[in-house]
């Protein structure tokens, strides 16, 4: 499925507006970059171009959903604050669309590098047991390999249009999101070069990444034991202490200091707390 700023007729629709976006491509040196090896394939100009039209589809869109009401319940007045509010909508979604390569990237490497182990045993075996590198490739390609089969796909269409396998490797290595995935194929592309053994590079990056992936579970055992301290303070001993102390401190205060809007506040801040802290925990484990 092709992303948003792949997508024909939003680029059809934002055509319009390339000379405005071509302004931007001088503040962000590093985009041509990040969108290859996001795995976009667009240029420069497209890109912002896309990201100018949806901030301001989103900046009108808000404006009429925000106004029209404004307008009608409150009068003309309101009218200015609809536009201010409408405003920062449109900012928001544009600086938004500005790191979503930049997120792309850190996902497509983190993808990378859970299954880039398993790729590499199959590569070793394959390659030990004399099986050409392009026929090894063909097969990681039609493995379980998620992003690593996907990158293996590309390279094998890519010699069979016609380019050498050590161009195509020493490409991809240069895109690649993933510095474990750019050590591989460099090391291969050395070694087809130089006529030597990959086997052995091979399994030092191998053990490299298991050593990587255990550092990063130990890790996040330690970080644990902290948002598990965390989690206690705050949803179960700051809760239950302070509700307690609202008790005592309403038998010496004539009005009652638990009221049920109060009730209703602490209720919804626990269930909130602990929906962010759910979704904290799980963006910090790591993907292995």
């Amino acid at each position: 499925m092709p992303s948003i700023f792949e997508n024909r007729t939003i680029a059809e629709m934002s055509r319009p507006l390339r000379g405005s976006a071509k302004h931007l491509e001088a503040l962000f040196p590093t985009i041509e970059w990040d969108l290859k090896r996001a795995g976009y394939a667009i240029d420069p100009t497209q890109y912002f171009s896309i990201v100018i039209y949806l901030a301001l589809t989103s900046t009108i869109g808000t404006f009429i959903v925000v106004a029209v009401p404004t307008t009608l319940s409150k009068g003309i007045s309101q009218v200015y604050s609809s536009i201010l509010f409408a405003a920062v909508i449109g900012a928001l979604a544009f600086f938004y669309l500005l790191v979503i390569p930049k997120n792309r990237i850190a996902k497509r490497a983190r993808l990378i590098d859970s299954d880039l182990e398993y790729m590499l045993k199959d590569i070793q075996i394959q390659l030990t047991s004399g099986v050409p590198l392009f026929d090894t490739m063909v097969n990681v390609a039609r493995g379980q390999y998620g992003e690593c089969s996907a990158i293996a796909a590309g390279i094998v269409q890519e010699v069979e249009s016609g380019r050498s396998m050590t161009d195509v490797l020493d490409d991809v290595g240069l895109w690649s999101p993933s510095d474990y995935l750019r050590k591989v194929l460099w090391q291969i592309v050395s070694a087809v070069k130089s006529g030597g053994d990959v086997l052995d590079a091979l399994e030092s990056i191998a053990n490299d990444i298991r050593a990587d992936k255990e550092a990063k579970i130990e890790k996040y055992g330690k970080e644990l034991n902290l948002y598990s301290l965390v989690y206690m303070m705050a949803a179960i001993i700051l809760p239950s202490m302070g509700v307690t102390l609202l008790v005592i401190l309403s038998t010496f205060i004539q009005k009652g200091t638990i009221t049920p809007v109060l009730f209703w506040y602490i209720f919804g801040f626990l269930i909130l707390f602990q929906m962010v802290f759910i979704s904290f925990i799980r963006n910090k484990r790591p993907q292995i």
